[in-house]
């Protein structure tokens, strides 16, 4: 990476992370979604046999889960009515988010490893998501983002959390109702399993060819996130634009002209 990339994404990086912007409430409520993917990880994967009620772990981890759903309605919420909107903000909460699938999918991927369409379903999620963290890279490295989350996305993400929330809830009835270890329900159970899966499996590549077709537009034709405007007495001053709209036009600063 060049000296001026590395200005590019430095510029671009301290728009989005300013100190002031840390102790807001909104991302508080993103840290501590964070960490609750964590609880939800060692509750569910604990033994069925810890608790009274074999299903206790799980009952527990559901309630984990929807706290943490209910945090990410909340910190929008109080974002927008309070005015604590921040791109730290704009950042931490779609990264709570693919945490928390993360972690739930990869709850689901151990408890349900005997299944073939859990762990498609989970290659999917971890592959689109390798992809878009390097498209996010490269796009930072050209002063530009993504942007605000695409409609393709938010619709993948609602299927998955309720596919997942399924799998969690209906995961133990599917196997006390179809044993594996019985050759005559053995098929059925598969079935159950990989008909729910599927339901998450093509969301996810629909919203990961979209994604992907953004990235070669935004890199293209995308906004810059910031703009360097140098001064004939050698300082640069760096304006951070709001937008990264790509159907906007490109303003294009020269700048080595002098003023």
């Amino acid at each position: 990476m060049t000296k001026g990339d590395n200005n590019i994404f430095k510029a671009v990086l301290k728009k989005y992370f300013r100190k002031e912007d840390v102790l807001l409430v909104p991302n508080i409520l993103c840290y501590f979604r964070i960490i609750l993917v964590v609880i939800f990880l060692v509750i569910y994967l604990l033994p069925e046999n810890i608790l009274p009620n074999p299903l206790g772990t799980t009952y527990i981890a559901i309630a984990i889960l929807v706290t943490a759903a209910y945090t990410d309605f909340v910190d929008g919420f109080i974002a927008r009515r309070f005015n604590q909107i921040s791109n730290l903000g704009k950042v931490l909460d779609p990264i709570a988010d693919k945490l928390l699938q993360f972690g739930t999918g990869l709850a689901i991927l151990i408890r349900y490893h005997m299944f073939a369409s859990i762990w498609v379903m989970f290659a999917v999620f971890l592959v689109k998501e390798i992809f878009m963290f390097f498209e996010t890279l490269i796009l930072t490295r050209r002063n530009k983002t993504f942007g605000q989350a695409r409609w393709h996305g938010k619709v993948s993400s609602f299927i998955l959390y309720a596919v997942i929330a399924t799998l969690i809830l209906a995961g133990p009835f599917i196997l006390y109702s179809y044993p594996l270890n019985n050759p005559d329900t053995f098929v059925l159970a598969h079935y159950c399993f990989d008909g729910i899966a599927t339901f998450g499996i093509i969301p996810m590549l629909f919203s990961w060819i979209a994604y992907f077709t953004l990235f070669f537009k935004v890199l293209k034709n995308g906004n810059d996130e910031v703009t360097f405007i140098k001064h004939t007495d050698g300082t640069t001053d760096v304006i951070e634009n709001k937008d990264t709209i790509e159907d906007e036009p490109v303003i294009m600063v020269d700048e080595n002209k002098e003023e």
